[in-house]
């Protein structure tokens, strides 16, 4: 079984993505990346030059295509066709990540057995859960912006490919869904280039003369996001990255194991490998908060 990244990529350190970190996790799952790199004024260009494992295919981002973030997907398929075109293995697999999101080392052993059971199930498409981490790196945003789970692994010989603004892929027939994590660090950047970056980015939807208007209002919707505690595990890339955000931080920022805790969830919705890597000695598991002696829950 044969396993290639891509991606895609532009102006990442002006952006302040943790490109590095993605490229380096991606990498180390699979044999080789295919980067769309696109034309930069920040020396993005020379920091992935020595990557290992990553071949760059250059590309112009057409500025003028800004219309529901096509540009994104139109590049996302730049890399994927130059994927396709270096392999004619019909047990090849494609794994795609953006540029501000993370493996988990530890998933590794994960993903590749259920790329194995995919390939044998007749499946064409992995979906992965996400955790979207807002504003720092122990917070994740909860409301039903987010997605849950997306689709980036797929057979490489099939007929899927990027659409709309990259979020996810079409043509999938028949998707797999993995408890392996895609760590999205989009939210958790430096002040100004996340300022900076969102502004950039709703030209790819919006016209100029909308920008401030919409800024104003996303400012808004910001203080009004919905979020929930995270201490659990990060990847190990991201070490640096995260310790130097925050020097009171101590790595890994794990939250000591609980004695007890309450979910209110159903037991039979998740698998056995995800219920083990719930950090508890005891879980007690209840439909609704009604059943709760407690109302404040962890």
């Amino acid at each position: 079984m044969e396993l290639l990244g891509f991606s895609l990529l532009r102006n990442a350190i002006k952006y302040d993505y943790p490109f590095r970190e993605s490229l380096l996790s991606l990498a180390g799952l699979c044999s080789k990346v295919h980067l769309a790199l696109g034309r930069s004024e920040d020396g993005t260009e020379k920091e992935v030059a020595s990557l290992e494992r990553t071949e760059i295919i250059p590309t112009v981002w057409d500025d003028n295509l800004r219309e529901g973030g096509l540009v994104l997907s139109q590049q996302t398929n730049i890399a994927l066709k130059h994927l396709r075109q270096n392999t004619s293995g019909k047990n090849t697999w494609a794994f795609y990540l953006q540029s501000d999101e993370v493996i988990n080392e530890d998933d590794y052993a994960l993903i590749k057995k259920d790329i194995q059971l995919a390939h044998q199930g007749g499946y064409d498409a992995i979906s992965f859960r996400y955790l979207h981490f807002w504003q720092d790196y122990q917070q994740i945003a909860i409301n039903k912006k987010w997605y849950p789970h997306e689709i980036r692994c797929f057979k490489a010989n099939s007929a899927i490919e990027s659409w709309g603004d990259a979020q996810s892929f079409k043509n999938a027939q028949k998707i797999f869904f993995s408890d392996a994590r895609i760590y999205h660090y989009g939210h958790v950047r430096h002040e100004k280039a996340y300022e900076l970056k969102k502004s950039d980015f709703h030209k790819l939807w919006h016209e100029d003369d909308e920008i401030t208007k919409i800024m104003q209002k996303s400012q808004k919707l910001d203080q009004k996001h919905e979020t929930i505690r995270y201490l659990g595990p990060h990847p190990e890339v991201m070490k640096e990255r995260i310790l130097s955000s925050n020097p009171t931080l101590t790595w890994p920022c794990l939250a000591p194991q609980k004695e007890a805790l309450t979910i209110v969830a159903s037991f039979e919705d998740y698998s056995d490998s995800f219920k083990r890597a719930i950090h508890a000695q005891k879980i007690d598991w209840k439909k609704d908060l009604k059943n709760c002696k407690h109302k404040a829950l962890e």
